[in-house]
């Protein structure tokens, strides 16, 4: 008795089950879906997660302008007190961040050499001991630095985005300026 040999040359012919499936093609498209789902669903959350700090930062650094441009011509001059200045970020700012997340330092100076670092994470924690504040007056240099706690909220992207050790990131906006000669 001798061994048949297949169509291809070849001594193993495979069942007529396995035969009949290497031609039917039903089910590729979820089969390819299957294997292309997980990266196109990372990007796309990846993209959704950047452009939502992203957009977050934004509100932050408009609020901290619109805040110095106050305290720059004088509106804001110095009498206010720190909780009048949180009172106006927040009012610009409360569409996405809590007022009592916001951290907010304010350095008045003589010159712009004597500007101080503004305030980071030390070993992954915020310090709010590290902000301070001094109100401004006329012809005076000011740094005006607000910092907040943005929610990672893929834990997928939690390594690259986040910088404290609760997988949160920081978002800073930082304005320099001289006030104006106001009264």
């Amino acid at each position: 008795m001798t061994a048949r040999r297949d169509r291809r040359g070849g001594w193993f012919q495979p069942p007529k089950i396995i035969r009949r499936l290497r031609k039917d093609e039903r089910g590729v498209t979820a089969i390819e879906f299957g294997m292309l789902a997980m990266p196109f669903f990372i990007l796309l959350l990846g993209i959704i997660e950047t452009s939502l700090m992203f957009f977050a930062g934004q509100v932050l650094e408009s609020a901290t302008d619109e805040v110095g441009r106050l305290v720059r011509t004088g509106q804001l001059d110095n009498t206010m007190t720190a909780e009048e200045l949180r009172t106006e970020i927040c009012d610009r700012s409360e569409i996405l961040f809590a007022c009592k997340d916001i951290l907010i330092d304010m350095q008045v100076v003589a010159t712009y050499k004597d500007l101080g670092d503004s305030p980071e994470p030390d070993e992954g924690e915020l310090d709010p001991s590290d902000f301070g504040f001094t109100a401004a007056g006329p012809r005076q240099i000011v740094m005006l630095t607000v910092v907040t706690e943005w929610p990672v909220f893929t834990n997928y992207f939690q390594k690259w985005l986040s910088d404290l050790n609760n997988g949160n990131a920081v978002l800073t906006a930082v304005t320099v300026f001289k006030t104006e000669p106001y009264s």
